[in-house]
C-alpha cells in the first residue's frame, strides 16, 4: 500500500480537526500522525470520549478546520486523509445502537406498522 507524504501544516491541520487543539504536529504520513497525537496526550480512547461528547451536546466532530487554510492544503486531500486518520484511530464511524420505547405503542401507531403499502401486495 502506498502511504500518503503530507507537510507539517497539513499534520496540524489534521490534528486541530480531530482534537480542537491548535497543535503544531510535524507527521508526514497518517500512522505517525496517530502516533504522535498519542504522545501528545491524544491517544485513540481519548479521542473516542471526546468524539462521544461532542455527539451527545450535539456540537461538530472531527472539528471545522477554517475554509481558507481547508482551501490552501486542497479540500480533497485534507478531507481524504483526515477519513484515513479517522480509520487509524478507529473513530471512523459510530456503533449502531438500538433504541428501545419509553412507553408502549398507541393503538394508531400499531395499526401504521401492521399497515402495508398497496404495492407490498
Amino acid at each position: 500500500m502506498k502511504v500518503d507524504k503530507f507537510t507539517p501544516e497539513l499534520a496540524a491541520a489534521l490534528a486541530q480537526a480531530v482534537t480542537g487543539q491548535p497543535l503544531a504536529a510535524t507527521a508526514t504520513t497518517v500512522p505517525e500522525l496517530a502516533a504522535e497525537l498519542a504522545d501528545l496526550g491524544w491517544d485513540a480512547s481519548r479521542l473516542a470520549a471526546l468524539r462521544a461528547e461532542c455527539m451527545a451536546s450535539r456540537r461538530p466532530w472531527p472539528f471545522p478546520v477554517a475554509l481558507e487554510r481547508r482551501r490552501q492544503l486542497g479540500f480533497a486531500r485534507f478531507d481524504a486523509l483526515l477519513a484515513q486518520l479517522r480509520v487509524e484511530l478507529g473513530l471512523a464511524g459510530t456503533l449502531a445502537q438500538a433504541r428501545t420505547a419509553d412507553r408502549a405503542l398507541t393503538a394508531d401507531e400499531l395499526r401504521l406498522i401492521a399497515e402495508k403499502p398497496p404495492h407490498w401486495g
